[in-house]
């Protein structure tokens, strides 16, 4: 009989509901409206919601909405929450994931309602004005699954069947298709498994694109564009899942290029390392029978024979299609030896000894290596050493005269080839000892407890005639998880001749991969108590910006829990580095000894960044350029759109953007050998990526 009195007023087919202001309704208390209302067919709630204003105010607040939730899912009480980066929410946010869980996924499992909840949070970010890359959307989602206790392969299934439920029920608008047109042209090579979208999403965003846009977005003079794009990007897609290219997708993300300064460094640190870990080099005794006039048969013998000082006057190093090729020319080198003798003269037995230097002129050493690139480690896969002496000095100490042409007759062309070889193999000796260092390196580089850099290697090093480039993989990742084998090629996003000794490289992805890791290690999230100063946080402090807050809690203490609702993501420009964060700011207050939340805040921030050095790591900054900020839920009333920009804009500027930048600053270990430091660095932004270039000395 009430719903009688409602009347409906028809413009052309849109009917809108309408009631008299002196309706029963207007008398019935909120509880029993509520329950009339929620009654009524979840289709028609949009309509008579917009009948009064007291209805629309019943379907923003949370009664009604809880009402409905008890009714229609009563065991939703019984849920636990849950932890992870997708949340529940409010009554109408379970409602609503409970709803689409039931009549949109059609699955009925022990976390149903999550599901839900993860399909309206991919709905969501698809319609932001700048969406996150989809690959990592997909890895936020895999993540809630797993922790949650599902396994990789139940959330992938999962995570699939919601993508696929929701491109079919997406509206078709200009916005829609330019999100999938963003979507199909992704790479999404940079992500571990499961985090790369699934064939069967790809094959559907593509199929939309094919059908579901045509007469909505263009006439058909410009179809045929359209049609060239699909094309393209369908045959891109299919490239990069064909098995031959498989390698391709795994080159890496970060490349050191050492220029022709720099390698003249590594030959000089080399050679200076190779000297000062050799000497003394102790050679090999040496024994002969020599026959000297009017004397005779004498047994002579050189021992404790040692080179104890090597002075290198001229070195070089090449690279290209041989190796890498180290020479060393018109060297000298000291030595020290024993001599002694003994022979029989008549009756009698004639022995003597003493010392004798040896200065080594003229001595070339020529060493080739090769290196290769195997299962994420550098190994020298080639090498070869040759030295040549051109001749020696003699000068014995003592001794007769016949002795010292004795020695020269017998000894010179044997210390000369003693020398040689053992030199060589002592060079060889050491390459094979940097060989299994370059083995031995670290595979990952541990950041924190949770968050660690994949070092290993991608592919083997290029070479040309002045240069030498290796790839590294550069990723974040999780501890403990860089154990897998490696294989592909330095990424050819910028390859550039530097004019300092070193070049690296860092593509974006290294960026976006730290965000994801970051986010999903639930490491970005702050709680903030006290001012810049030290002080307690006070309702006191805010009375000006934000007067309803110090008018309901009046000099209380008063907390701001900030989280990042969904991995950051950034781009890389010529013209710097930007970033896009959703951000979560949830107002408390202290009350009687008890905590209680007053109000709720999502923030779009758009904030621009900036590299720097400090020591041997890469640091940086972020300074806001905009956001755009939405109050979520309230107990202090509605607040006027100015407060609302005033609060977020005090907090930001200063609470959360100085706490983001002090931990930027400490910065992330770039790929350097201990024992050597950055100078004189330079930082370049391209399309994509950082370059740092750099001269580097010893210290």
């Amino acid at each position: 009989m009430l719903i009688a009195k409602m009347s409906m007023n028809r413009n052309k087919d849109k009917v809108v509901l309408t009631i008299k202001d002196d309706s029963p309704f207007s008398y019935l208390q909120e509880d029993v409206l509520v329950e009339i209302l929620i009654r009524v067919p979840i289709s028609d709630w949009e309509h008579i919601s917009s009948v009064r204003k007291q209805w629309a105010d019943l379907f923003r607040g949370e009664g009604l909405w809880q009402a409905a939730l008890n009714r229609a899912y009563p065991l939703a009480s019984k849920t636990q929450r849950w932890t992870g980066p997708i949340r529940q929410g409010s009554s109408k946010r379970r409602f609503m994931a409970l709803y689409i869980s039931k009549n949109i996924l059609g699955v009925e499992t022990d976390i149903d309602e999550m599901l839900g909840h993860i399909y309206l949070f991919l709905k969501d970010q698809l319609q932001l004005s700048t969406t996150p890359a989809s690959g990592v959307l997909h890895g936020t989602m895999i993540d809630q699954l797993i922790v949650s206790g599902k396994s990789k392969e139940e959330a992938d299934e999962l995570v699939t069947k919601i993508w696929l439920a929701l491109l079919d029920n997406i509206e078709d608008t200009k916005h829609t298709f330019l999100v999938l047109k963003s979507i199909a042209q992704e790479y999404d090579g940079f992500l571990p498994y499961p985090y790369s979208r699934p064939i069967k999403v790809q094959w559907k965003v593509f199929e939309k694109l094919f059908v579901d846009f045509r007469d909505l977005l263009f006439d058909h003079s410009d179809f045929r564009h359209y049609l060239i794009f699909v094309i393209t990007s369908l045959a891109l897609f299919v490239l990069s899942i064909s098995p031959s290219l498989a390698q391709a997708k795994d080159g890496g993300h970060v490349s050191l290029l050492v220029s022709e300064t720099g390698l003249d460094l590594a030959k000089d640190f080399l050679i200076h390392k190779v000297i000062s870990t050799t000497l003394p080099l102790q050679l090999p005794e040496i024994e002969k029978k020599v026959k000297i006039p009017l004397v005779g048969k004498v047994q002579m013998g050189l021992k404790n024979i040692k080179i104890y000082a090597v002075d290198v006057r001229s070195s070089r190093v090449e690279t290209g299609g041989d190796g890498i090729v180290l020479s060393v020319s018109g060297a000298t080198a000291d030595v020290s030896m024993d001599w002694s003798y003994a022979y029989k003269a008549s009756f009698f037995h004639i022995a003597d000894h003493g010392v004798a230097s040896v200065k080594v002129k003229g001595m070339d050493l020529r060493t080739t290596v090769s290196l290769v690139g195997e299962n994420g480690s550098l190994k020298i896969a080639s090498r070869d050493s040759d030295c040549k002496v051109k001749s020696i000095g003699i000068h014995i100490n003592g001794g007769a005269s016949w002795l010292y042409q004795g020695v020269v007759d017998a000894f010179e062309k044997k210390i000369i080839t003693t020398v040689e070889e053992t030199v060589s193999n002592k060079i060889l000796e050491k390459m094979k000892k940097l060989d299994a260092k370059l083995q031995s390196l670290p595979k990952e580089g541990k950041i924190d407890d949770n968050v660690a850099v994949n070092l290993t290697f991608t592919g083997s090093p290029v070479l040309d005639d002045s240069s030498v480039e290796v790839g590294i993989n550069g990723l974040f990742m999780a501890n403990g998880d860089g154990d897998k084998k490696v294989s592909g090629s330095i990424s050819s996003f910028l390859t550039p001749r530097v004019k300092r000794m070193v070049g690296i490289s860092i593509e974006e992805e290294v960026f976006n991969s730290a965000t994801l890791v970051y986010f999903i290690a639930k490491r970005m999230h702050v709680d903030i108590q006290e001012t810049k100063n030290g002080s307690a946080l006070s309702t006191s402090d805010w009375k000006l910006i934000l007067p309803e807050l110090y008018k309901q809690y009046p000099n209380v203490k008063m907390m701001l829990n900030m989280t990042v609702t969904s991995p950051p993501a950034v781009n890389i420009t010529k013209n710097g580095i930007d970033a896009i964060i959703d951000l979560e700011i949830s107002i408390d207050v202290q009350n009687s000894g008890a905590v209680l939340s007053v109000a709720r805040i999502s923030v779009v921030l758009d904030v621009g960044g900036t590299a720097e050095i400090a020591a041997n790591n890469l640091a940086g900054s972020l300074r806001l350029k905009g956001f755009n900020a939405t109050m979520t839920w309230s107990k202090l009333g509605d607040l006027q759109a100015n407060y609302i920009q005033d609060v977020v804009s005090t907090i930001l500027e200063s609470l959360f953007l100085p706490y983001v930048n002090t931990r930027l600053m400490r910065g992330f270990p770039l790929p350097f050998t201990h024992g050597f430091k950055i100078k004189n660095t330079e930082i370049v932004y391209v399309e994509n990526g950082v370059m740092v270039c750099s001269d580097v000395a010893f210290g």
